[in-house]
């Protein structure tokens, strides 16, 4: 059973251009795709959906956008079986054709209570957007495989808990996370899940594979849609901010993982799509305090404000700017440092991982 994406409290998934003009090339057909309503049987809902557009590639979109806009991460049952590594069992078999029949009938019931509930988990979602695009004859895959989301995993593959899409239009393969597109879900410092927030994220529909890369691997690795693209090279990704990904591109270094000397200075360059004023590094070694603190009014009232003191205390890396591209270097004065990571406007958006060579 997979486990879906898991992000900070602070959400807001800016679309950059490329975003927008995939969004706006089927602003008719989501908005037409949000008005159908499911009256309890898949087949009619799928057709109402599909049967006036004349491609294929609206029918898949249309079908996405529906599931995007009424299904929800269900963030409760996430907290009350994944996370305590206990989930309810699907089905038991014996042999070929009991084992078919009784994954189908399993498949039937599963998608039958994500439609009555609407909410469903990474499972769920892939499921049912593959069932949808079989009643609409379009060729689809649902991909298990490896995510990253957390700062904490560059160097590693990350969880095997997750699934999303694959669709074939036109004798090409397109990449489609319909969990993520759909929204996020907010946590506390424990892990655990306090809401889900619903907000359409343009990126994760037909995401080009080098970008998608950055933070999914499938287990068949035919699926990552990149020759020659391994685990290990999914694993030296940098960490990106998961509400900020679409925005960056790395040029240099070239992975998530540098190789240094004390005494070397690292060369960064990176594509923002977004403004921002102050840059910073923090590492193991050296950490700017938080410029934004908690203050308990009352027992019962705790707000959060902006810490003065701290702001006094803030470190900032001068660095140069060509049209999107900021560069900027870091020196390495010690042997014990392991980790890097980038800030802009006090937010961290990228993490590396730093293996310091002996001379």
């Amino acid at each position: 059973m997979h486990r879906a994406f898991i992000l900070i409290v602070a959400v807001s998934l800016s679309i950059i251009s490329i975003a927008q003009e995939k969004e706006n090339k089927f602003a008719a057909v989501d908005s037409f795709a949000r008005t159908v309503k499911y009256k309890n049987d898949l087949t009619n809902l799928t057709n109402e959906l599909t049967n006036r557009y004349p491609d294929q590639l609206q029918k898949a979109r249309a079908i996405f956008r529906w599931i995007t806009e009424n299904i929800a991460y269900d963030y409760k049952y996430v907290n009350k079986y994944a996370k305590r590594n206990k989930e309810p069992k699907a089905y038991k078999c014996k042999g070929d054709k009991d084992c078919e029949a009784k994954r189908i009938a399993w498949e039937i019931k599963y998608i039958d209570n994500v439609l009555k509930k609407n909410k469903a988990i990474c499972q769920g979602y892939s499921m049912l957007f593959k069932k949808m695009c079989d009643i609409a004859g379009i060729q689809s895959e649902i991909v298990p495989g490896y995510v990253r989301t957390e700062y904490y995993q560059v160097g590693s593959a990350g969880s095997m808990d997750h699934s999303w899409n694959v669709i074939l239009i036109d004798s090409a393969y397109y990449l489609l996370d319909p969990t993520w597109a759909a929204g996020a879900c907010t946590k506390n410092e424990e892990g655990k899940l306090l809401s889900y927030i619903k907000e359409f994220d343009e990126y994760y529909w037909m995401t080009p594979p080098s970008d998608f890369a950055r933070n999914h691997f499938p287990v068949t690795g035919k699926w990552a849609l990149i020759p020659n693209y391994t685990k290990e090279k999914f694993a030296a990704n940098p960490y990106y901010h998961p509400g900020e990904i679409q925005n960056i591109q790395l040029i240099s270094p070239a992975t998530g993982i540098i190789e240094a000397k004390k005494g070397d200075t690292i060369q960064f360059k990176i594509a923002y799509k977004r403004p921002f004023k102050f840059l910073q590094i923090n590492s193991n070694q050296f950490r700017n305090p938080d410029i934004m603190k908690e203050e308990q009014l009352s027992k019962r009232k705790k707000v959060i404000q902006l810490d003065t003191l701290a702001l006094k205390k803030q470190q900032y890396i001068p660095y140069h700017k060509t049209g999107d591209v900021y560069e900027f270097s870091y020196a390495v004065t010690d042997e014990s440092l392991y980790y890097i990571d980038v800030l802009f406007d006090y937010t961290r958006i990228m993490r590396f991982k730093v293996v310091i060579k002996n001379k």
